[in-house]
Formats: C-alpha cells, sequence, structure tokens
C-alpha cells in the first residue's frame, strides 16, 4: 500500500511531524465504479444463452414427465416462445413418433415511454388463440380431436381472452388427453432478479394473478390439478447477467434495456457481489394439468396434485335423495316401525 506524507505542525512544541495517509485503495465508490467498467459479460450463443443448463432441464423432463405422462405414440402440441424453446428437447427426450407442431404463443408489442420504461400493447387473435380457435372451428361434431398431449409454456400470459381460448384448447384435445401449463407466478419467483423486475412481475401478476389460470380452467369443466414445483440452477455468474442482458427469461422482455443496465448493476454490487464464479438457485413454477372430466356428466375436480382423488362438489350436499323401496326392504322397514312402536308401549 503506497502513502503520502504530509506534515502537522504540534501545538505543545511547534514541532512538525509526518502523517501518513493512505492513497489506495481508493474510496469506496471509485472502487466500484472501476469494478464495474471493468467487468466482462460474454455473449453466448442463441442456445446457450437462453437455457437454464442441463441441471436445469433434466429436472423440468423429469416433471414434464410427472404431469403430462408424454408417450412416444402420441401426438404432441408445444405452445411456446423461441427463446428458452423446449420443443426440439422434448422430441428427442421423449422419442416422440407423431410430427409435433409448434405454436407462437401471441404477441405483445412494447413502447418505451421518456421515462425509459414500456407499456405493453397487446396484439389480438395471433398465435395460440387464434391456431386453436380456427382448428376448433374445423372440427365436425365426429372429427377426431387432433392432439392428445399439448403443453403451453410461459403463455397463458400472451392469451387476451384466457377462458375462450381454453374452451378451443380442450376442444382439440382427445378424450383421454392431457393439457399441461407451466407457468412462473410473479409473486413466487426465487430468480435473482433487481427490485425494478421483482416490482414489475410482482404488479403483472397482481393484475392477472396465476389463480386466476385455474379458474378459467374451472369454467370449462374440466378436471384440473395444480402444483408448486422447484427446479435447481447452476451456472456461472456471468451467464445469469448474459440472460438479463438479453431479456431472458421470457418476462424480461417487459423491462426496458437501460432499466436491465442499471439492474445488473444493482446486482453485482448487491447480491451476487460476494458469489463466487458459479452461482445457485432455484425457480419456482406453477405446473397446471387439465383433463376430461373422468366420469360422464360428472363434476369437475379442481384440486392440488397428492390430493384426494374424490371431493364432494361444494353443492352437492344440498341435493336430495330418493330411493325405490323394494318388498325385501319394505319388510325390513315394516319390522323395524313394529319394535318401535311395541316399546314405546312398554314404557308408557
Amino acid at each position: 500500500m503506497s502513502s503520502t506524507s504530509t506534515s502537522l505542525s504540534s501545538h505543545s512544541g511547534g514541532e512538525s511531524r509526518e502523517l501518513v495517509l493512505p492513497d489506495s485503495p481508493p474510496p469506496f465508490s471509485v472502487v466500484t465504479e472501476h469494478w464495474q467498467n471493468q467487468l466482462d459479460i460474454p455473449k453466448y450463443n442463441a442456445e446457450e444463452n437462453y437455457s437454464f443448463g442441463e441441471i436445469y432441464e433434466e429436472a423440468m423432463f423429469k416433471l414434464i414427465h410427472k404431469h403430462l405422462e408424454l408417450d412416444t405414440h402420441e401426438r404432441f402440441a408445444y405452445v411456446g416462445s423461441n427463446k428458452g424453446s423446449l420443443a426440439e428437447k422434448i422430441k428427442e427426450k421423449f422419442c416422440l413418433l407423431q410430427p409435433m407442431v409448434n405454436i407462437f404463443p401471441g404477441l405483445i408489442h412494447y413502447e418505451e415511454t421518456p421515462g425509459q420504461k414500456l407499456l405493453p400493447f397487446r396484439i389480438s387473435h395471433v398465435g395460440a388463440e387464434e391456431y386453436f380457435r380456427q382448428l376448433s372451428e374445423r372440427l365436425g361434431k365426429n372429427d377426431e380431436a387432433p392432439f392428445d398431449k399439448i403443453l403451453l409454456k410461459d403463455s397463458v400470459e400472451h392469451f387476451t381472452n384466457p377462458a375462450e381460448t381454453f374452451v378451443h384448447i380442450i376442444r382439440t384435445m382427445a378424450p383421454m388427453g392431457r393439457l399441461l401449463i407451466i407457468h412462473r407466478p410473479g409473486p413466487m419467483s426465487t430468480l435473482p432478479m433487481f427490485t425494478e423486475a421483482h416490482k414489475k412481475f410482482v404488479a403483472e401478476d397482481s393484475e392477472e394473478p396465476y389463480a386466476k389460470i385455474i379458474k378459467n380452467l374451472q369454467s370449462v369443466h374440466v378436471d384440473v390439478k395444480w402444483e408448486i414445483e422447484t427446479l435447481p440452477i447452476v451456472m456461472p455468474k456471468v451467464k445469469w447477467l448474459s440472460m438479463l442482458k438479453e431479456q431472458f427469461p421470457p418476462q424480461m422482455e417487459a423491462i426496458s434495456r437501460a432499466q436491465i443496465a442499471t439492474g445488473i448493476r444493482e446486482l453485482t454490487e448487491g447480491m451476487l457481489k460476494y458469489q463466487g464464479e458459479e452461482v445457485e438457485f432455484f425457480d419456482r413454477l406453477l405446473f397446471v394439468t387439465a383433463t376430461h372430466p373422468l366420469v360422464e356428466n360428472g363434476f369437475p375436480s379442481i384440486q392440488r396434485c397428492g390430493a384426494l382423488a374424490h371431493r364432494p362438489f361444494p353443492g352437492i350436499s344440498e341435493m336430495k335423495y330418493s330411493l325405490k323401496i323394494t318388498p325385501d326392504i319394505h319388510k325390513m322397514v315394516e319390522g323395524i316401525e313394529n319394535r318401535a312402536k311395541e316399546s314405546s308401549k312398554v314404557m308408557h
């Protein structure tokens, strides 16, 4: 450590002595400015930059198998953004023999304001909404549904009319088919996000809460199961910063690049400052599965995965039951009544 010498006069004797003051390191603010300028965020290729890594994807495939039960011979439709799409990897992992349909979820155009914030403009009747509407309307009463399994990943927020879209999706699903929705609820997010992004995610889910997904499915009269799952993520710290810089995960597209640049600085000087080269965290996701009611003319079941399979419908307790009295039952009832009368006479 170098030092700077300065002389001070002594009040007692007038003698001067040297006071040694440190001139390095510079003040804290200068250190951070210098370190920020030296921060090198590499640019990854598209496939790597929009992937949470092999550990994450293997956990994701296991959960897809658990909730969707995708088989090799089944007709499969994948709805999701091009960024981080798992369509081709699912096709290879599950050895799908039938042609897979890959559908873009929709289009939200963001316009930047003078305050460097983005305002969303939803373009209706495009992507998955329009695709399933047209496909559903073309199906005749006796036509076979085209899909056995359907996966919606980070897609529901693109729908302008989710309830109506679910009607069309369920219409295109085989009688024993299954729909899986994978959604990242803002209030439950455990990703290391900066303050502005976290506020944005929570605010959006407050307007369109994740519970609304289940309510919209309930209005379609399907059996629904849901579960919160956590997936492990292990990656270099600079890769996570690079993903944020490229507006990934998809929710980051609602954050302006200026806000992201400020947010990256917040992370590097905050929660990620004292981390090593690699970081480990979890991604918390909502998995919702929907199927046609298993019992014809039965009530739809809405429950959490692992709960009891049969629960009474909310209004079923108010129903009146009637039982036809056969001669055998009539004899038993008549005998009970006679015994009751006799016991009553004895008491009196």
